[in-house]
């Protein structure tokens, strides 16, 4: 699995498919995707959305998403760092912005490559 972060509109998508060759119709968007397709791309972009909309359904936004990474190995999953800036202050703000931080720690740990980008650079932060 290989995990993308960083900040919004920094080239995560476009650094994506320009590693694994795809493209866009092979991203799945976690924004407006139906919950049981989120796995069925080769990517799975904006992670972010894709939790703060499981949890406003009351879904456990973290077996879910570790669980269906678990079981795609080849993953690409973009997500935008939301941890950064001021705090919320609506507790379900903090509590999503927490929740995508441990989420990808998670999914960071699981994954054989990390990467950030910051205005279109890439900077490997693991390569297993």
């Amino acid at each position: 699995m290989t995990l993308i972060i960083g900040g919004r509109a920094q080239g995560k998508r476009a650094y994506a498919l320009s590693q694994t060759g795809l493209g866009a119709a092979h991203i799945c968007d976690g924004g407006v995707c139906p919950f049981n397709a989120a796995f069925d791309q080769p990517i799975l972009a904006r992670l972010h959305l894709l939790v703060r909309r499981l949890m406003q359904a009351g879904q456990d936004a973290r077996q879910i998403i570790l669980n269906g990474a678990a079981a795609h190995p080849d993953l690409t999953i973009i997500c935008d760092e939301v941890g950064c800036g001021v705090v919320p202050v609506d507790a379900f703000e903090r509590a999503w912005r927490e929740q995508v931080g441990r989420i990808c720690c998670a999914l960071a740990e699981q994954s054989a490559r990390v990467v950030r980008v910051y205005a279109g650079i890439p900077t490997i932060l693991k390569d297993a």
